[in-house]
C-alpha cells in the first residue's frame, strides 16, 4: 500500500520522525520541483538513500572518502550486471568482493543519507510517498529489506539531528552572504564514464539506482509514475494504529477520544508552510522512555509547537543524542519517565543512576521527572536532586476508568509546562543585553570560520566581570594567552598575556577546576592565586573569582579566570558561562575534525 502527502501539511523532519518512532518499512519518496529523493527504511531504521542528482550515488561517495577506487567501483558494478536480478546493493557487492570494509560502508552509506536528508530539509513544497509494498530493493532486485538490515542500518535519529546540523551551518553561511557549494560539485570529478552501451539503458519505475544502493552511476533517472489508488497520507490513521497497539485493553470508544486529542493538538501546529523556522532548531526535548504510548504522544503534541523530541530507551543512545544536541544548537530539556510500570530495563535504580550521570555531565540541561503518583520517596528525592519539575503520571491498569481523561491532562500540563519554559528562555528582562550578547557568542561559537573559541569566552567572561584571562592548559602549567582589563583599560581589549604562569604540581583552585571540569565561582584562601597570579596582576577588590574551563576531546584545554578588579563582586551567570564553555569546548572539536578532513582531501 502508498500513501501520499504534501509537505506543506507535514514538514520532513516530523516524517522522519513519525516513520521511526512506528518502525515503517518501505520506501519513503519525496518529489519537488528540483527532482525526487527516496530513503529506505527496514522496521524504522534507515538502510538506503538515493540523492535527486545523478552525481550524488553511494559508489560516488565511497570513493570521494577514499573508502574504494574508480577501480573498485568500476568492478562491482560488473559483477551486479553479471548477477542480473539476483545482484545485490552496491554496497553489500563491494563488501563481498573485499574491496569495502563494514566500517566504511557505514560511514558512506550515513554520508549519503545524511546529504540526501540536507537537501530535503530545506523542502517547502513537494509531494512524498510512502511505499510499504516495497519490501525488497527493486522489482529486479529480490535482496530484501530485511537482509539490508542485518548488514547496514543507521538510526533515523541520530542522521536526521547530524543534516539539521549541517543544514543549520549551510544557512548561516548563506546569510551571511558566504558561498555554499551544492553537494553534486563536490562528486562531479568522481563518477567513470558511460560507455555507449549504458547509456541506452533506459530505468524502470523503482530501481536499486532509485535506492542508493545499486548500479547508480550508468543508469538514467526517471520519475516514477503513481497508481491513482494511492491513499492519501493520514496522519490520524498513524496515530490511531499506534494507540490500538499501546491501549490494546481499552475499549475502541476510548481509544477514539484520545485520537481525536492527538489530532487536535497536531492540527494546532504553527508554521504551517511546511519549513523549519530557526525557533524549531533551538527548541528541543530529550525524552528517555520505553512506553512506547507516552513517546508517540508526547512526539506529537510538542509538535504541534515547533519542538524537536528525540526518544530513547538507550543509555548510550542518549548520550549520544544529548551530544548531538549541542553540535546543532539545541539546549535540550531532559524528560526521564517514571520506572514505576516498566517491564523491561528502566528500574528506578537504573533512571536515578542514569539522571545521575546525565546531569553531572550537562548540568546546564534542565531535567523533568515523570512518577506515579503517590510515590512521594521517588518524587522527592528526583526534586532534592535538581529535577526542575516532577509531573505525576496517571496510572494505567488501576485507575483505567479514568485513565485516558487524566492521560490528556497530564500531556496538556506537560506540554504547556514545556511551551512556557521554552518562551522563558527567547524573552530577557528588560533593559538585559546580558542574554543577547550571550547569543551572540553562541551564534559566534557554531560558526566554524569565524569564531576565536577562546578569545569569544574570554569577551564573555570580561562582559561579566571586570578583569579576565584565558590560560592555555598545559602538562604541568597553565600559560597565560590573552587578558582583557589586566595590563591595559578594559575597553583597549584583549592583550597578550605570555609571562603569567601558574604551576599544577602544588594543588590548588586550579588544579581542582581542571580535575572536575566544572565552573568554580566563590571565593578560595589559595597560596597558588596569590603568589603566581594576585603578586602579578594585583588582587582584586573582592575575593570572588571565577574559573571556567573547557572540554575538548575529553579533557581540558583551556581555562578562562575573572574577577572584579576594583568593583564589589556582583551575581554571575555561571549556567551561561558553562554552556558557553560548552560550545567553546564542541568549537574546538569540529576545527579540529575539520583539519583532519582537509588533510585527507
Amino acid at each position: 500500500m502508498a500513501f501520499t502527502g504534501e509537505l506543506e501539511q507535514l514538514h520532513i523532519v516530523d516524517i522522519i520522525q513519525l516513520l521511526n518512532t512506528t518502525r515503517k518499512s518501505g520506501t519513503f519518496s519525496v518529489r519537488g520541483k528540483k527532482g525526487e529523493s527516496r530513503i529506505i527504511f527496514s522496521n524504522g531504521y534507515i538502510v538506503g538513500a538515493s540523492h535527486l542528482s545523478n552525481k550524488v550515488r553511494i559508489g560516488t561517495v565511497l570513493v570521494k572518502m577514499k573508502a574504494i577506487t574508480v577501480k573498485d567501483l568500476t568492478q562491482a558494478l560488473e559483477v551486479q550486471k553479471k548477477a542480473g536480478k539476483r545482484r545485490k546493493p552496491l554496497i553489500n557487492t563491494l563488501i563481498e568482493l573485499g574491496r569495502l570494509g563494514r566500517e566504511d560502508a557505514s560511514r558512506g552509506l550515513k554520508k549519503l543519507i545524511e546529504i540526501t536528508l540536507v537537501e530535503l530539509i530545506g523542502w517547502k513544497t513537494g509531494t512524498f510517498t510512502l511505499d510499504s509494498d516495497a519490501v525488497s530493493v527493486s522489482p529486479e532486485c529480490s535482496y530484501p529489506l530485511s537482509a539490508m538490515e542485518q548488514e547496514i542500518s543507521l538510526d533515523a535519529q541520530m542522521l536526521l539531528m547530524d543534516a539539521l546540523r549541517v543544514y543549520d551551518e549551510r544557512e548561516r553561511d548563506r546569510q551571511a552572504g558566504k558561498t555554499v557549494s551544492p553537494d553534486e560539485e563536490l562528486f562531479a570529478d568522481v563518477a567513470p564514464p558511460e560507455t555507449p552501451a549504458e547509456k541506452k539503458l533506459v530505468q524502470p519505475v523503482i530501481t536499486a539506482d532509485d535506492l542508493g544502493l545499486g548500479d547508480l552511476e550508468h543508469l538514467e533517472r526517471k520519475m516514477p509514475q503513481f497508481v491513482p489508488e494511492d491513499e492519501v497520507f493520514d496522519p490520524v490513521e498513524i496515530h490511531r494504529q499506534k494507540i490500538k497497539e499501546t491501549l490494546s485493553g481499552f475499549p475502541e470508544g476510548d481509544q477514539e477520544a484520545f485520537v481525536l486529542f492527538l489530532e487536535k493538538s497536531s492540527a494546532s501546529r504553527r508554521g504551517s508552510e511546511g519549513t523549519l523556522g530557526k525557533e524549531e532548531l533551538t527548541n528541543g526535548i530529550v525524552l528517555f522512555s520505553e512506553d512506547e504510548f507516552i513517546t508517540h504522544s508526547v512526539m506529537t503534541i510538542c509538535k504541534a509547537d515547533g519542538v524537536l523530541v528525540f526518544a530513547t530507551d538507550g543509555e548510550e543512545e542518549l548520550l549520544r543524542i544529548m551530544e548531538q544536541c549541542g553540535k546543532i544548537g539545541v539546549l535540550p530539556v531532559l524528560v526521564f519517565d517514571d520506572p514505576g510500570t516498566s517491564k523491561r530495563i528502566l528500574s528506578r535504580e537504573k533512571i536515578v543512576g542514569l539522571r545521575r550521570r546525565v546531569q553531572e555531565r550537562y548540568p546546564q540541561v534542565p531535567v523533568i521527572q515523570a512518577a506515579l503518583f503517590p510515590d512521594y520517596d521517588f518524587l522527592l528525592q528526583s526534586y532534592r536532586e535538581g529535577a526542575r519539575a516532577v509531573f505525576p503520571k496517571p496510572l494505567r491498569e488501576e485507575g483505567k476508568a479514568t485513565f485516558i481523561g487524566d492521560a490528556i491532562t497530564f500531556l496538556e500540563v506537560f506540554r504547556s509546562y514545556v511551551t512556557r519554559f521554552f518562551l522563558e528562555q527567547k524573552v530577557p528582562a528588560a533593559g538585559d543585553d546580558r542574554l543577547r550578547r550571550f547569543k551572540e557568542n553562541v551564534l559566534a561559537l557554531r560558526d566554524r570560520y569565524a569564531a576565536d573559541p577562546s578569545l569569544v569566552l574570554l569577551q564573555y567572561a570580561a562582559d561579566v566581570c571586570e578583569r579576565a584571562i584565558t590560560f592555555v592548559v598545559r602538562q604541568s602549567e597553565l600559560a597565560g594567552e590573552r587578558a582583557v582589563g589586566v595590563f591595559a583599560e578594559k575597553d583597549e581589549g584583549p592583550t597578550a598575556v605570555t609571562r603569567l604562569k601558574v604551576p599544577l604540581a602544588t594543588p590548588s583552585v586550579f588544579s581542582d577546576a581542571l580535575e572536575k571540569g566544572k565552573v568554580f565561582y566563590g571565593e578560595r584562601e589559595d597560596d597558588i592565586l596569590k603568589k603566581h597570579l594576585f603578586d602579578a596582576i594585583g588582587a582584586p577588590l573582592s575575593p570572588a573569582i571565577i574559573l571556567v574551563p573547557v572540554k575538548s576531546r575529553g579533557k581540558v584545554v583551556m581555562l578562562t579566570y575573572g574577577d572584579f578588579g576594583t568593583k564589589e563582586a556582583s551575581p554571575v551567570p555561571a549556567d551561561l558561562l558553562e554552556i558557553l564553555a560548552s560550545q567553546a569546548g564542541m568549537a574546538l572539536e569540529n576545527a579540529f575534525y575539520h583539519k583532519q578532513i582537509d588533510k585527507g582531501s
